[in-house]
């Protein structure tokens, strides 16, 4: 599902590229031939690079005249973990035949593959699981393979995430983009909304976030650590938090906007008023 995308010159001939996101999908780069799109990814990322990504930015944030992407993820503050080796993975099919696909969600614990998904929260979803797993001590340590049989898991969708850190990829000079994970306080919640701006007036840009989701299934709670973040800008493509204390930023509620103009910042959060910022 994508869920952010936008139009940028990823490859300097004047014309709009178009750069994709979303949920367990790498970030992909389309490049423009008169109108017509072709998936040239792989010349911009050595390997994909699937997360649950929210929203992208395309600008130059290392000052080699070359488009970067800025890219909001999950974040690292959850329950659900993932990495090339352990990734997270969604498995879906029409399971029980009733007409609607039933998604599974895998995550490791020390080392294996467990279901995300609880056991009252299969039984609504896929009811003859009943006679399989007729206590919660039969299910605690099910995996995947030990609730659906090889011949039921054929022809299932696959899909995986390797990344939840929010992320920036920064042009190199081989044309591939090194990937470098944000300051630890950008990974503190899920990153929705993303601004560009030089606000300390040092000739060199910084990156504006805001995120959190207040409206989650119990089983994993609310993510909502954040405040908003400004991350004052290295002019290498590196960042370091700036502390609360020193930018002001105490943002409640879920961001889902960032504007920048005029000296001023906007945040647009989710049934609340329009949160403005000078600086």
């Amino acid at each position: 599902m994508i869920t952010t995308a936008v139009f940028a010159d990823m490859n300097g001939d004047k014309q709009p590229d178009l750069v994709t996101a979303g949920e367990f999908m790498p970030i992909q780069v389309w490049i423009n031939n008169k109108g017509q799109f072709t998936d040239q990814t792989t010349t911009y990322f050595s390997k994909p690079v699937s997360g649950c990504w929210n929203k992208i930015i395309v600008d130059d944030i290392n000052s080699d005249g070359k488009p970067d992407i800025i890219a909001g993820n999950m974040g690292l503050n959850s329950q659900l973990k993932c990495s090339e080796t352990e990734p997270a993975e969604l498995y879906y099919k029409d399971f029980d035949d009733n007409g609607s696909v039933d998604p599974i969600l895998c995550y490791y614990i020390q080392g294996k593959s467990y279901p995300a998904v609880a056991r009252d929260e299969l039984l609504d979803q896929i009811s003859t699981m009943r006679t399989k797993f007729s206590d919660y001590k039969s299910y605690a340590d099910a995996t995947l393979h030990d609730i659906f049989s090889d011949q039921e898991l054929l022809n299932a969708g696959h899909l995986k995430a390797t990344c939840f850190a929010s992320t920036a990829f920064v042009s190199t000079a081989n044309g591939k983009y090194q990937q470098l994970n944000l300051p630890v306080a950008a990974q503190q919640s899920p990153v929705y909304a993303i601004g560009i701006a030089d606000v300390d007036d040092d000739g060199i840009k910084d990156i504006i976030l805001g995120g959190n989701v207040s409206h989650a299934r119990l089983r994993f709670g609310y993510c909502k650590a954040s405040y908003g973040n400004i991350l004052k800008g290295k002019g290498d493509g590196t960042f370091s938090r700036l502390s609360s204390a020193n930018t002001g930023l105490q943002i409640n509620g879920d961001i889902r906007s960032v504007a920048v103009f005029d000296h001023k910042i906007l945040f647009g959060v989710n049934n609340a008023s329009l949160v403005s910022y000078g600086y």
